[in-house]
């Protein structure tokens, strides 16, 4: 099949730009004795997956319950679930996935630890848990230092649970400043927390097998540092407009997600309608002010959006309108959004579709 005979709107992704990617960020974290524990909620697939542990990932993280089960579903067996459960119903799905593979999951506070504890211990059952530190973030997490150590003592002593090591996810910083020099100057405090972290919990006596940091936007900051183990960057894979702007993770991995539509009116010489809008591309950013409109790849023309079903294309001039039935490409403001309103990505080289692959458990 070629692209041109897809049903569109659909998100396409391109095999050979995503291999690459893939095998860059595992030369890099190999080169910097670190591992790679990449995301699974940018592209929420097996099969990608797959690739990445391929390429010599040592598990894949999740963000939701789901995700981690579409992964141990499909044979990746090492899942990171990077988000508390705090519902007995949602514990007893999780347990479930402990039984059929490696399956870690965050705790950061008594109240979800012992729920967890309780269950796993009925079962018997035991579930390797990393304690959640704030190192910045600001969201979910103990302080880092000491109340993250205290806690991660408790955690140890707890029957059904297993101390595994720390997460230290330093999100706010992978988007919000786009000047290199500037993030890692102020990625210096997460890191520092991580230090402190560490040397806390060996006052402890504890010595954590996994410190798990860093995301796309501080893959070549954090990997390396010491005593982080592994990092968990996720849209390096598929890359974005937003990500396009952040110094050096725009520059060092491509752009392998587009999005593809189709010219359904040209009402105007300069004005173009296509069967792009809300409901199949992410737009979110648009409202933090990062430009959340798709950018066309074709020069002169603009886009917004003209609600669920339409998008309008804007053209500098009548010779860069695109005809009815043409197919325009963008890209994305945000992957991860952007695939989860898809029920399938189509993986193509060059101009020819080579799988339709289903996006699991969105």
């Amino acid at each position: 099949m070629k692209i041109e005979e897809l049903p569109t709107p659909c998100v396409l992704v391109d095999l050979d730009v995503l291999e690459r990617n893939i095998q860059k960020m595992a030369e890099f974290t190999k080169s910097r004795n670190c591992g790679l524990r990449p995301h699974a909620k940018s592209h929420k697939s097996p099969f990608i997956a797959k690739k990445q542990m391929n390429a010599g990932a040592v598990g894949v993280c999740c963000q939701t319950l789901i995700e981690a089960e579409a992964m141990i579903m499909n044979g990746i067996e090492n899942v990171l679930l990077t988000h508390n459960l705090a519902s007995p119903g949602m514990i007893d799905r999780f347990l479930s996935l402990v039984r059929n593979g490696d399956a870690k999951i965050l705790v950061d506070g008594q109240e979800n630890a012992e729920m967890l504890a309780k269950a796993a211990s009925h079962r018997g059952l035991t579930v390797g848990v990393l304690v959640e530190v704030n190192v910045g973030n600001n969201k979910a997490g103990q302080e880092a230092g000491e109340p993250a150590a205290k806690f991660a003592s408790w955690v140890s002593r707890e029957g059904g649970l297993k101390f595994k090591g720390l997460q230290c996810y330093e999100g706010n910083l992978q988007l919000t400043i786009p000047n290199f020099e500037t993030r890692k100057e102020q990625a210096v405090p997460p890191l520092q927390k991580i230090t402190s972290t560490i040397n806390a919990l060996k006052r402890q006596g504890l010595d954590p097998e996994i410190v798990t940091a860093g995301g796309t936007g501080t893959y070549n900051i954090t990997a390396g540092y010491p005593g982080v183990t592994d990092i968990q960057p996720g849209s390096y894979i598929m890359m974005d407009r937003r990500y396009s702007e952040i110094e050096s993770a725009g520059s060092d991995f491509e752009q392998a997600m587009t999005v593809l539509s189709t010219v359904v009116s040209t009402p105007t010489d300069t004005r173009a309608v296509i069967d792009l809008g809300w409901k199949a591309v992410g737009i979110e950013y648009e409202a933090l002010g990062w430009g959340g409109m798709p950018k066309p790849l074709i020069h002169g023309v603009t886009y917004h959006t003209g609600g669920d079903e339409h998008g309008v294309l804007n053209c500098e001039r009548p010779s860069s309108r695109p005809e009815v039935g043409d197919k325009v490409k963008f890209i994305p403001a945000h992957c991860d959004t952007t695939l989860n309103l898809h029920g399938v990505f189509y993986g193509v080289r060059g101009e020819n579709v080579e799988v339709v692959c289903p996006v699991a458990r969105r």
